[in-house]
């Protein structure tokens, strides 16, 4: 994809993606499960859960500023031999991906909560929203990836790889 394609694309994907990932919730009939006990584990995902709000405000940034404010995209340390079209393609099919991974996981919270809410299954509700949150997350990362292969620089790298060492302590819990 060109510059100028791109420059028409990220502000159009970073909407839905924004609308999808916020909005969902609040339009499908989702109810709010309140998390009875205050786990360890729990803490640490909505610790992980806030770096990740932070990220994604650094990625809407980078997005402004390279779409409106080219000369200013060069603060971001903006990796030129990266910015080829047949490059730029790859990480548009990867943010197309992580659009539909975010999709299923919004999904899987929903049917979560609806299972939660009705008493189907044994699980802990509190093992379905890590499940749920975990998805997310990863979808999230996987999103990093994707705007750090279509708009390389040093700056994007660095979300992607904080996302991921995020993604990998959240794993582990």
């Amino acid at each position: 994809m060109t510059r100028s394609a791109l420059e028409i694309f990220l502000p159009a994907f970073i909407l839905v993606y924004f609308g999808i990932l916020v909005l969902w919730s609040r339009i499908s009939k989702r109810k709010r499960i309140p998390v009875q006990i205050a786990t360890t584990a729990h803490k640490q995902i909505q610790w992980i859960d806030s770096l990740f709000r932070a990220k994604l405000v650094a990625v809407v940034l980078i997005v402004f500023v390279y779409t409106y404010f080219p000369d200013y995209y060069r603060w971001a340390g903006p990796l030129d031999m990266l910015d080829h079209p047949v490059i730029n393609t790859i990480g548009v099919l990867l943010l197309k991906a992580s659009l539909v991974w975010i999709i299923v996981a919004q999904l899987n919270i929903d049917r979560s909560a609806f299972m939660i809410d009705h008493g189907i299954g044994s699980i802990k509700s509190e093992k379905l929203i890590v499940y749920a949150e975990k998805l997310i997350l990863s979808g999230l990362v996987f999103m990093f990836f994707g705007i750090c292969i279509t708009i390389s620089s040093v700056l994007t790298i660095l979300i992607f790889l904080l996302g991921f060492l995020l993604l990998e302590r959240l794993l582990r819990v």
